[in-house]
């Protein structure tokens, strides 16, 4: 008796476990992260946030109940409970549901975690080769990667010496030593220009000039060379795809 009560509780876990795998499952999971992420953005509205305060708290605490829910029933159907509560994915459940549990103020701004719990979606095989894919691209352009890193390290260095020294006099609070002039080495030679500090001497715009030019050079190395590593991929894989192809004709 002991026998079969262990083999329907075993059914019962994998019709279970298909079930919440399943596409309607699955889907409707994804749509309750979306709708807990749209939640907490209108939630930082200050107006709705003080008008529908108590909609707000009930809203989020729907979504924890559901979310514990199915931590709950994904744990249960797990065939080795262990390895699913400490698998990434089962961290990320567990994250999704944590920040309402704790009750620290300020705390419970982390429950944007939940958002997290999309990755779910690379579960889907093309989902895990196009991820598989971005990794191996990394791998194989990783010293170029690393050196391109030593790179801009040294160029925000000299970037930082050189405008410290065209406008520490011009600017001496804005530019009165290297480590203050480090900040816009970074944002000029990043191209992203704030526009807080910039130079105002003749030789502080010609040097910027030049440095902007070299940062544009920086920023498109390495989307350069990882594009031409994932193309190289991606014909390999389409190669190999039409000779299984031709293999099975």
């Amino acid at each position: 008796m002991l026998n079969d009560v262990n083999e329907r509780q075993s059914n019962l876990q994998k019709k279970l476990g298909e079930i919440i795998e399943g596409p309607v499952f699955s889907g409707i999971i994804q749509f309750l992260i979306l709708a807990s992420a749209v939640a907490f953005v209108l939630e930082t509205e200050e107006v709705l946030r003080n008008k529908y305060r108590i909609y707000f708290t009930i809203v989020d605490w729907t979504f924890f109940a559901l979310f514990t829910v199915e931590y709950i029933l994904r744990i249960y159907a797990a065939p080795v409970k262990r390895e699913f509560i400490f698998s990434f994915f089962g961290i990320i459940d567990l994250l999704a549901i944590l920040p309402s549990l704790v009750l620290i103020p300020g705390f419970r701004v982390l429950r944007v975690l939940r958002f997290l719990r999309i990755f779910r979606i690379f579960k889907a095989t093309r989902f895990i080769l196009a991820v598989d894919r971005m990794i191996e691209a990394l791998a194989e352009v990783k010293r170029e990667l690393l050196a391109l890193v030593i790179l801009s390290s040294l160029f925000v260095y000299l970037a930082a010496c050189g405008i410290w020294y065209f406008e520490r006099e011009k600017q001496p609070i804005e530019f009165g030593s290297i480590p203050d002039a480090m900040w816009w080495a970074i944002v000029t030679l990043t191209t992203i220009g704030y526009g807080d500090v910039y130079p105002k001497t003749p030789g502080g715009k010609i040097f910027t000039a030049i440095v902007a030019l070299v940062g544009v050079g920086l920023i498109a190395i390495p989307s350069g060379l990882l594009a031409s590593v994932l193309t190289e991929a991606r014909v390999e894989e389409e190669l190999q795809e039409d000779e299984e192809e031709e293999d099975e004709k």
